[in-house]
């Protein structure tokens, strides 16, 4: 299964998913509406992510005034890329230890049906990109 080569693409993919879904008007307020500052900790390579859905901005992992998450989710980041392509089951990748959630797991899971609403735009930027080599076969 395909991950990222660094945290840019990270950024690139992950956060620029965000960063859209933040300026669409029916999803925006219910992703601030969660409250969440979410921390995406990844690993092959090691990269982060700061989701800030109250504040409405994604930050990289170690950048200067990143707000403090109430939770993070670590996993690789061929997991992060096959979760957003609709692959991944969150509940069990977290039973199976492939995710793993420290904080607000409650919150977390109201995320999860939003994210099932990102899943055709996270497909259909990797494709706009020629980024096949991200693409996980169902």
């Amino acid at each position: 299964m395909p991950g990222f080569a660094d945290e840019d693409e990270l950024y690139r993919y992950i956060g620029g998913l965000f960063e859209t879904a933040l300026t669409d008007p029916e999803l925006e307020p219910a992703l601030r509406a969660t409250g969440l500052v979410l921390r995406l900790q990844c690993t092959d390579p090691d990269s982060a992510l700061v989701i800030d859905l109250p504040g409405g901005k994604v930050w990289r992992g170690a950048d200067p005034g990143a707000p403090e998450a109430a939770a993070t989710m670590t996993m690789a980041t061929e997991t992060a890329n096959a979760y957003w392509q609709g692959t991944v089951n969150l509940t069990f990748a977290m039973a199976r230890g492939t995710v793993t959630v420290d904080g607000t797991v409650t919150r977390l899971l109201q995320l999860a049906p939003l994210s099932k609403r990102l899943f055709p735009a996270y497909v259909e930027q990797l494709r706009a990109d020629g980024r096949d080599d991200l693409l996980v076969e169902n």
